[in-house]
């Protein structure tokens, strides 16, 4: 019989230890790839609206359009209500005024009526220059929102019975 020294593994010690370092190495480097490439993934990508918008809808949407700021939305408002009626997959981007930064709200839907609300701010730190961000909410009971008055640039031309933030989906 042969017994471990303190210190010295015996023979049949060796390959059960020498596969729990190989194991934790081969994790440890796993990690650090799938970190690295995640954070090259993370960097290179500027958070582009268009791109946001486009996978929530699957392909084949219809581009309803971008409202400029104190320009006529009602095409685009058009676009969005007879595509959101007839369950057609859309996406369409409003300008928003923004404190110091350019503001763009996008609405996206797909074929089974799921509508999602973006709101791209090219730069939320206030002026000093932060990269863009893409936050966003899920709106549940999606309805056509038929307000008199309302006003393209701030109010969009579906509401929700309910919404659920999604939080920050890109930056």
């Amino acid at each position: 019989m042969v017994t471990a020294q303190p210190g010295i593994c015996s023979d049949r010690a060796a390959p059960a230890a020498e596969f729990q370092y190989r194991w934790a190495d081969d994790m440890t480097r796993w990690f650090l790839l799938v970190s690295v490439v995640v954070i090259v993934a993370g960097c290179s990508t500027k958070c582009e609206l268009n791109a946001g918008l486009s996978a929530r809808t699957g392909s084949g949407a219809t581009d309803c359009g971008h409202a400029a700021l104190g320009g006529d939305a009602s095409s685009v408002d058009a676009c969005v209500v007879t595509a959101f009626k007839n369950r057609v997959a859309f996406v369409a981007q409003y300008d928003r005024q923004g404190t110091d930064s350019k503001v763009v709200f996008g609405i996206a839907a797909d074929v089974n009526g799921t509508v999602t609300f973006l709101l791209w701010d090219g730069d939320p730190s206030g002026g000093s220059g932060a990269d863009p961000v893409i936050t966003g909410d899920l709106c549940f009971g999606p309805s056509v929102n038929s307000t008199q008055g309302r006003d393209p640039s701030t109010t969009p031309p579906l509401t929700c019975a309910s919404s659920t933030s999604l939080g920050r989906t890109c930056g």
